[in-house]
């Protein structure tokens, strides 16, 4: 078993690496489309996970004691690789990176009324619940900030809208996905990151059966021309689908309550803000940082009384 808070780190990292890809994201949405970003990402991800399990002999292929538990990962990766990440890369271009964010950091929520429904022992002591409603507060903070003059409400509403939806999708996964590893029990770094790559392999699939049915594919490939175009996506596909998604499943693995792991992993909302200051120009205002300042608060109660 790793050492103490390993899952913690991992959670944190993850947020970090996730918050670099999603400013790499939002520059490639400029010039391409998210139907076409999405299986690109995942599939450079999967590549790279690939090599990475022929370099140090990791199994292709674990045997699970039930098949349903193949079925759940699959489900899982469908709703979270697949249609999760499209949609919220495609709200992502409508409406861009900090509203995204924002609107993201209410899936602790969604995960945690999951839980509740689909996993056992699911509470929060008083001081986590605490910490909870912090960071649940500094999200608030940011969504509430009065912003209708930089955007048209109709296309924020709907981009908030397909958030949420997004979030629903990729939630119910987490969750689904939690249960399996909690009745396998199994902690070692090398079947995470196989179950990272089982999950990773339908969102490959199915978001390359999404873009086979958008209309002028030859159209959506030509930006692909455009070699700054491409580098960038190379970027965010190394960032996210690979390192950030690794982080990403070994802190679910290793924190006992997603709900717990979920807030950690909310963190992304002030680094993004951080990063969208500084490369896409987007001002950093005193509520911002009040809610900055709020989020780290919460996270560092509730992780340090798991």
């Amino acid at each position: 078993m790793p050492f103490a808070f390993f899952g913690e780190i991992c959670g944190l990292i993850a947020a970090v690496l996730w918050s670099s890809t999603v400013i790499l994201l939002r520059v490639s949405s400029n010039q391409i489309t998210p139907f076409l970003i999405n299986p690109i990402k995942n599939s450079i991800g999967l590549i790279l996970f690939l090599i990475l399990f022929s370099y140090f002999e990791i199994p292709f292929w674990y045997q699970l004691n039930d098949f349903s538990d193949y079925l759940k990962i699959i489900i899982s990766g469908s709703l979270g690789m697949a249609l999760g990440d499209t949609i919220f890369i495609y709200a992502l271009s409508k409406i861009g990176a900090n509203r995204v964010a924002i609107v993201d950091s209410f899936s602790p929520f969604i995960i945690y009324f999951y839980s509740i429904l689909m996993l056992n022992n699911q509470t929060l002591s008083y001081m986590q619940f605490l910490g909870f409603i912090i960071a649940i507060f500094a999200i608030l903070i940011l969504t509430y900030e009065n912003d209708y003059d930089d955007i048209n409400f109709k296309v924020k509403r709907n981009g908030i809208l397909l958030v949420l939806f997004a979030m629903s999708c990729t939630g119910f996964g987490v969750v689904l996905l939690k249960s399996v590893l909690n009745e396998i029990k199994d902690y070692s770094i090398k079947f995470n990151l196989w179950v990272t790559v089982f999950r990773l392999v339908p969102g490959v699939i199915i978001s390359w059966i999404i873009f086979m049915f958008q209309k002028d594919k030859s159209q959506l490939l030509r930006p692909l021309k455009d070699k700054k175009n491409f580098k960038i996506l190379i970027y965010a596909s190394i960032l996210g689908p690979f390192l950030a998604l690794g982080f990403w499943i070994l802190g679910y693995a290793y924190i006992d309550k997603p709900s717990i792991a979920s807030i950690i992993s909310q963190m992304s909302v002030v680094f993004i803000a951080i990063l969208s200051a500084i490369f896409l120009k987007e001002r950093i205002t005193k509520i911002k940082l009040l809610s900055i300042i709020c989020a780290f608060i919460g996270v560092t109660i509730t992780a340090l009384f798991n």
